[in-house]
């Protein structure tokens, strides 16, 4: 071989090892970026800790890179996070929720560095641009505010609560506000009781306007952490503003869509007398379910069960032989809660196919 086919062979060999190499850094970066197990608990572990050993306290509301701590002998400070964390990668598009326990170092009297996440005990959170949006933290209960009228009470809404409670390790609570402004027989309360009842969650009837139901509302927070979540304008500020004797601004129902102006713009942790906290979220449109499966959904759907199918692994929706589709063609079934459990099917089955 002349040194000319030599030099064009090395050269071949090296462009063949370079194509090779930046494919295999190709294939790699795909890899990396699909591959879930750094998202798993050995990782999470570097961010969410038990074993704290600095100054702790706890996060009452926060803003753009600030967060505003409540320290162990009630003194408030502002903080940024440390950071090593700030370069965590996680499926969180925030690393720290209103009601985490964290720990810090001052850096001023009333000022300090985040340096860890205590490990948490509950998480209300949901899906948002493909990420799992955390709302609050270390929390007892949600309270599923919806009005009984503008904006109209969402049955499914409802339901979505329930399951990202549930998950997150919460109790749920529905709180029916504006009742002052519609029948007490209207069907659509009647229908609440009913599907709810079988599913032994509360369901508080309330008006912020003439205080009805405010007595079992104040008994029902004593002594836990609460979360008020819902659509926008159902009137979660005013019900806190009647809790708590604060005066938080409430915003007007917008007339044309029937649905509530945005009042709060961030979460806040609020104490309670004589115990207790409670926190307002910002309202809300929609609600996706952070990874959900369809076995999932049908295990929170669990007043289906009462009505047995031919076949085990039905899925109630075209199959013969449904105790489901017959009780829901009898009126056993509320049509809004089939409906409910049908559009969530739908949802995450789309979703298992797009990421196919």
């Amino acid at each position: 071989m002349h040194v000319h086919d030599e030099r064009l062979m090395s050269d071949y060999e090296s462009f063949e090892f370079e194509e090779t190499r930046r494919d295999f850094k190709k294939e790699r970066k795909l890899f990396t970026k699909q591959d879930r197990s750094k998202y798993k608990k050995t990782d999470q572990e570097k961010i969410v800790r038990p074993d704290l050993k600095g100054e702790i306290g706890r996060v009452i509301s926060l803003e753009p890179s600030t967060y505003f701590i409540l320290t162990s002998d009630d003194q408030l400070i502002t903080a940024t996070l440390k950071g090593t964390l700030k370069l965590e990668k996680t499926r969180n598009n925030n690393m720290i929720a209103i009601g985490d326990f964290v720990e810090f170092t001052r850096l001023k009297q009333d000022q300090g560095i985040i340096t860890g996440i205590k490990q948490r005990k509950s998480v209300l959170a949901r899906a948002k641009d493909k990420h799992r949006h955390l709302i609050a933290a270390n929390v007892d209960q949600v309270l599923i505010v919806s009005s009984a009228t503008s904006p109209n009470l969402k049955i499914s809404l409802i339901d979505r609560y329930i399951i990202a409670t549930r998950q997150g390790n919460m109790d749920p609570v529905i709180v029916i506000n504006k009742i002052d402004l519609i029948d007490p027989q209207d069907p659509i309360l009647q229908e609440v009781d009913a599907i709810y009842s079988k599913l032994n969650i509360p369901v508080i009837k309330v008006s912020a306007y003439t205080k009805e139901g405010m007595k079992d509302l104040r008994l029902v927070m004593e002594n836990k952490t609460s979360v008020f979540s819902g659509q926008s304008g159902v009137g979660k500020t005013s019900l806190i503003n009647e809790i708590t004797s604060s005066n938080l601004r409430v915003g007007d129902i917008v007339k044309k869509t029937q649905k509530g102006a945005h009042t709060t713009t961030k979460a806040t942790l609020i104490p309670l007398l004589p115990s207790g906290f409670c926190i307002d979220t910002p309202g809300i449109k929609s609600f996706g379910i952070w990874e959900l499966s369809i076995e999932e959904i049908q295990n929170y759907f669990t007043d289906f069960l009462a009505y047995p199918c031919k076949f085990p692994d039905c899925m109630h929706i075209h199959e013969p032989g449904c105790g489901v589709k017959e009780a829901l063609e009898n009126g056993s079934i509320s049509l809004h809660r089939y409906q409910s459990y049908i559009t969530l099917i739908e949802e995450v089955q789309n979703e298992h196919h797009q990421t196919r």
